[in-house]
């Protein structure tokens, strides 16, 4: 037993040896390795500025630009009961899949009206029917592809005439709200 005790004493010691043989070069080589400095590449991600200005709306997926307005009667040809407010805007796809004018515009805008009490939420209208925006129509909602600038129009059922227009510009359906441009009838 005496000499198994010996034996595991002799081992322990060795192993102890060895491994304080082998600390000092394991550490200088571990010193060198946590002194060293590695470079990493950057890569560009710059996100774009988001912003509503001089009635330009620029997200990381497109720019709208408002381009003009109109106000038209009900046309009850079509069934229509309240005036509309036509926006008419240049779309450019800045994102790197084909998207619809019109779907990105939604997400981004939306129209109000204020009463005595409350803020009334304006609904998109049936588009247009004069033929001045026939070609912008079938545009709003065929998919743009990246790189692309196309002009469509959208329209939006109008309350009260008596009732400025507020539209509200936004980062997105739940993104921050970027700006705001006022419509009034003459």
């Amino acid at each position: 037993m005496v000499k198994f005790g010996l034996l595991l004493g002799g081992i322990a010691l060795s192993s102890a040896l060895l491994v304080g043989c082998g600390s000092d070069t394991d550490s200088k080589a571990n010193d060198e390795k946590s002194n060293k400095t590695e470079t990493v590449a950057k890569t560009d991600t710059k996100e774009k500025k988001v912003s509503f200005k001089n009635d330009t709306l620029t997200i990381n997926d497109a720019v709208i630009k408002l381009t003009g307005s109109e106000f038209a009667d009900p046309n009850t040809e079509y069934g229509e009961d309240k005036p509309t407010l036509i926006l008419t805007y240049d779309y450019t796809n800045t994102s790197k899949e084909a998207m619809e004018p019109s779907t990105v515009f939604i997400a981004c805008f939306g129209a109000t009206q204020e009463t005595e009490t409350t803020i009334e939420d304006l609904d998109i209208a049936m588009s247009p029917q004069d033929p001045k925006y026939a070609k912008m129509n079938e545009i709003g909602n065929t998919k743009v592809k990246p790189g692309a600038t196309v002009s469509t129009v959208i329209s939006y059922e109008i309350k009260d005439k008596n009732t400025p227009i507020t539209l509200t510009a936004s980062q997105g359906v739940m993104g921050d709200k970027l700006g705001t441009k006022t419509y009034q009838f003459k």
